[in-house]
């Protein structure tokens, strides 16, 4: 509401800047209302609709722009090209413990060349993905799995033969690339990905984390490994010669092309909103790196959106939930019937730790290794919150631990020859070498693991060697590390602690995961109190060990994870079943606190799940993977995969999705120009840090890179269009309804009552004393 005043001459002020203002939102309206027209070209519009109007040839120069673009550098010296705009709308649908994911990805083509446009995004580790449909027009094109080297050769030919077509391939099982090829002047092409997850649960705490961006990776140079073979026939090839031993074969494909904050403005914005339907009365939402709205359908269902609509794609989006007070689900139990069999999802939470009595519990004193990341990429808030982190940690020793500190970039250093006592003045060394320690350089991992790991009396049962690594965990070589974690880990436990706005979760998560420990993330510095007092409750108190999974009246049982880890305070047992037929009950048992623990949960009780065999295949993927570094048959665990992948239509190392248009688009006289788009740098990073002073990732500096205007249209303006006239859900995309006459007249008829505005209010504003 508007604060009247008394003041005359502050009326018309007032009146003036309002009549401004509306002046020059016709004038926007206008623009806007015009540049709909341009981008719905190609996208469904009726046959009348003028042809685009696009200013820039195929290629062009930084003088023959005439609006604010992305400019990248072409094969022909001295000319660039348009580059691809890309804009993004996640929906997700959560039912107790299962999400659904729909992520809509807009590729529009600004130039009047054709492109080839390549994006590389991430998701959850932990990810189902299954679903790729692709819309030219108001036709839909289905996805299909394939094993990757076929859908690739699929994509190739179809871009090859001028069709469109999608491909969408597994980096690492949270970075994903989308290939779109043969996208005309002018057009959009709008590609869906759908996949399936489990939401976390911890200390009575739910979470789900959606992550905007793919951080730039560090990948170790390739070394020269030396073979030497006698007495071989050279036909062989091993005859001596040294040969290239990559630890990131792929480092070309996981390093796109990154923008300069301080050159660049931020682009690829992303909409999200959520529906939580949780299955109990929920309480206490947050949000800690975006604001949100949350408007409550009923107690157990809320409806979660962004607060600002738009955000840039800089920083993963999380969320968490609680019950209500007094309302604490322990137990959930869902169950799927499909072709392939039945399938069970468990979630069952332990006793809490408070249940027991304090001096009941029986404590071991620790040793704990820190691991401390100050590379260049950890500059900037990362670096404080990693170092805060450290110091709240060496707080919570007791004199009865011991503890060392091994800091590393592209070198490492040990604090200590070996582990030292928590004295307070061994804790007081500790924290100035901490507080010294400044972010830079490379991201040398490998041998700080091993210095970490290196455990000088492995047979000493008395103290609980506990490693903590604080990092945003942004390197390529992560088989390299799991590979050391399982053949080196011994009588150690791995705790990860993903620093930053963007930390890579797949390598922390699974090299906790190999470590017998827990992932934390700590995404801000007042996080870091809150999350590691949660971790060190876990490492101070006893483990649930020794978990098994028993059905009764139940044969053939396929449980995923197949060995049940060890549990901290507050970790809920999450397991995956399949069975041609479930009945009679699931135990679970196991030990806490060197005392006997069993629940029993009547399989008929189940509640209807949806997409648990996706959830169930994408863990045996998961599994099969983890046992490439203790199995030598790697040729049998890839068949699995790819098998598994293809029974449940899921992308995987060795599987990927592949979109075709049967109809050619792009005329065979006509080039086609490939593009990796560029991605933000995660919020809080420090470019010159990572990449080093005067570096570019990007061929050419941008004349104007705001792009939120044209991304907006998109996102702002969408329309449902029925899918193929079935009941399957609309695709919400860009506004092509309305005739491009239509546009232009309600324009002028805004620029018209605007100016009608202008006059009226200049004959009634009240004249300043004084004047005629």
């Amino acid at each position: 509401m508007l604060k009247t005043s008394s003041n005359k001459a502050e009326n018309t002020h007032l009146s003036f800047s309002y009549t401004k203002y509306i002046f020059g939102t016709a004038i926007l309206a206008l623009s806007l209302l015009n540049n709909t027209t341009s981008w719905a070209d190609g996208i469904g519009t009726s046959a009348s609709a003028p042809s685009l109007q696009v200013t820039s040839p195929d290629l062009v120069t930084p003088n023959d722009m005439k609006r604010g673009s992305l400019l990248l550098k072409a094969t022909e010296a001295g000319k660039m090209v348009e580059a691809i705009q890309l804009a993004t709308n996640v929906e997700i649908d959560v039912s107790g413990p299962i999400a659904r994911t729909k992520v809509t990805q807009r590729f529009r083509n600004p130039s009047q060349g054709w492109v080839e446009g390549t994006y590389v995004f991430p998701l959850p580790e932990n990810s189902a993905v299954d679903t790729l449909k692709m819309q030219i027009g108001d036709r839909f094109i289905e996805g299909i799995i394939k094993p990757k080297e076929e859908a690739k050769k699929i994509y190739e030919e179809a871009k090859r033969t001028g069709k469109k077509a999608s491909l969408v391939e597994q980096l690492r099982p949270n970075m994903f690339t989308n290939s779109v090829a043969n996208i005309g002047p002018g057009e959009i092409v709008v590609v869906q990905i759908e996949y399936q997850e489990s939401v976390k649960q911890s200390n009575g705490l739910f979470s789900m984390r959606f992550p905007m961006v793919v951080a730039p990776r560090y990948s170790p140079k390739p070394t020269i490994v030396e073979t030497v073979t006698f007495n071989e026939d050279s036909s062989t090839g091993n005859n001596g010669w040294g040969v290239i031993n990559d630890p990131v074969p792929d480092r070309d494909k996981i390093t796109p092309p990154v923008l300069d904050p301080a050159e660049f403005a931020k682009t690829n914005p992303v909409s999200l909103t959520m529906t939580l339907s949780s299955g109990f009365p929920i309480g206490e939402i947050k949000s800690p790196f975006h604001s949100v709205t949350t408007d409550y359908k009923s107690k157990d269902q809320v409806t979660v959106s962004l607060a600002d609509d738009i955000v840039p794609a800089d920083r993963d989006f999380e969320i968490t939930w609680k019950a209500e007070p007094n309302y604490e689900p322990r137990v959930a139990l869902f169950k799927e019937s499909t072709p392939q069999g039945d399938f069970v999802l468990a979630f069952v939470t332990p006793p809490k730790l408070e249940d027991i009595q304090e001096e009941e519990i029986q404590k071991k004193p620790r040793e704990v290794i820190f691991v401390l990341d100050n590379s260049g990429s950890m500059s900037g808030p990362s670096i404080r919150q990693a170092k805060d982190s450290l110091i709240f940690a060496l707080s919570k020793l007791t004199n009865q631990d011991r503890f060392n500190i091994v800091r590393f970039d592209d070198t490492y250093e040990v604090l200590f020859s070996s582990a030292a006592d928590a004295s307070q003045a061994n804790l007081d060394i500790a924290k100035e070498f901490v507080s010294s320690l400044e972010a830079d350089g490379g991201t040398e991992m490998l041998p700080a693991l091993k210095a970490a790991l290196y455990d000088s009396t492995p047979q000493n049962t008395e103290y609980l060697r506990q490693v903590i690594f604080l990092t945003d965990g942004a390197i390529g070589n992560e088989k390299e590390m799991f590979d050391i974690i399982v053949k080196q880990r011994g009588r150690s436990r791995i705790f990860t602690v993903g620093i930053g706005s963007a930390p890579n979760s797949h390598f922390m998560s699974r090299a906790s995961e190999f470590g017998q420990g827990t992932f934390t993330h700590i995404g801000s510095e007042r996080q870091v109190k809150e999350r590691m007092t949660e971790l060190f409750h876990k490492l101070e108190n006893p483990v649930m060990t020794d978990l098994r999974a028993t059905w009764a009246d139940t044969e053939n049982v396929e449980v995923s994870p197949s060995s049940l880890p060890d549990l901290y305070s507050g970790e809920p047992i999450v397991l995956a079943a399949r069975s041609d037929s479930f009945s009679g009950t699931l135990e679970l048992s196991g030990r806490y606190n060197n005392q006997p623990w069993a629940i029993k949960l009547p399989l008929a009780k189940a509640a209807n799940g949806q997409g648990i065999d996706k959830l169930w295949a994408r863990r045996k993927i998961a599994e099969y993977e983890g046992q490439y570094f203790l199995n030598d048959d790697r040729s049998s665990l890839d068949k699995l995969i790819t098998q598994t992948a293809l029974n449940y239509h899921l992308v995987s190392r060795l599987t990927s999705l592949v979109a075709v248009d049967i109809t050619p688009s792009r005329p065979l006289d006509e080039s086609l120009v490939s593009q990796d788009l560029p991605l933000n740098l995660p919020d809080g990073w420090d470019f010159n840090k990572v990449f080093g002073e005067g570096y570019s990732t990007l061929p050419a500096p941008a004349k104007d890179t705001s792009l939120d205007q044209a991304h907006n249209l998109i996102l702002m303006k969408p329309t449902q269009v029925a899918m193929n006239g079935g009941n399957q859900k609309a695709l919400p995309l860009p506004s092509t309804a309305t005739t491009a006459e239509l546009k232009i007249i309600a324009g002028f008829i805004l620029l018209f009552l605007s100016i009608v505005l202008l006059v009226f209010t200049r004959k009634s504003s009240p004249k300043p004393e004084g004047q005629a």
